[in-house]
């Protein structure tokens, strides 16, 4: 089985022309880890060792195999930025609070997943003076963000700086409070979200939209 740990670093870190021993001191693992698994990597032609003198260089050959690789990291790479993402968010001490989508998921306990919060892209408000720690936080695990326009990078944390804001905690993480949300819904007439919430919450709303509900 050629997927595991080490070969994974090779694809992920190995630049043409660079020897074996710079990448095996890239990667952290022993020269002879590294060395043995180019050497399979070569069986199915992803790599080849170009011998210069006593140095051994690694040649990309970017065929379907790498491509593959390729699309696995990527893969394993965004669920590792989210869980980081996650966790940051529990233990950070900075102003913010979870809006919009995300907050819609979160309370409705994942009974109305929105379609950002499943393509990882979180809403998160933040205090204005907390703004620029909050993007040195995210920049320092790798984590995308924006404020104004989507970029393909995922997870991806679409920041809205505020002067002010109220936050409630929900499952340790920090939210916009319930009432704020139902507004929020009724704006842009989410009513089938409201459904959710008023189902979850007994909040009075007094709204039947789905079938189910309806017809009783």
């Amino acid at each position: 089985m050629i997927i595991n740990e080490i070969t994974t670093k090779i694809i992920r870190n190995a630049k043409n022309g660079e020897s074996i021993r710079s990448l095996a001191n890239k990667i952290g693992f022993a020269y002879s880890a590294v060395y043995g698994w180019i050497l399979e990597l070569e069986k199915y032609e992803v790599v080849r060792i170009i011998r210069k003198g006593n140095k051994n260089i690694i040649k990309i050959n970017k065929n379907l195999i790498y491509d593959k690789f390729r699309e696995l990291d990527n893969a394993v790479s965004i669920i590792d930025k989210n869980n980081d993402f996650w966790g940051f968010i529990k233990d950070t001490k900075l102003k913010i609070r979870f809006s919009k989508g995300t907050a819609i998921t979160i309370w409705t306990k994942g009974g109305f997943i929105t379609g950002d919060f499943y393509d990882k892209i979180y809403f998160l408000e933040v205090f204005e003076k907390d703004a620029n720690s909050l993007k040195k936080a995210l920049n320092e695990k790798n984590i995308a963000w924006t404020e104004n326009k989507l970029i393909p990078k995922r997870p991806l944390i679409y920041i809205i700086p505020k002067k002010e804001f109220t936050i409630k905690r929900l499952n340790n993480l920090p939210i916009i409070p319930l009432n704020e949300l139902v507004d929020y819904c009724k704006e842009l007439y989410l009513d089938n979200v409201l459904e959710q919430l008023d189902l979850l919450y007994n909040l009075g709303l007094n709204k039947r939209y789905s079938e189910i509900y309806t017809n009783i």
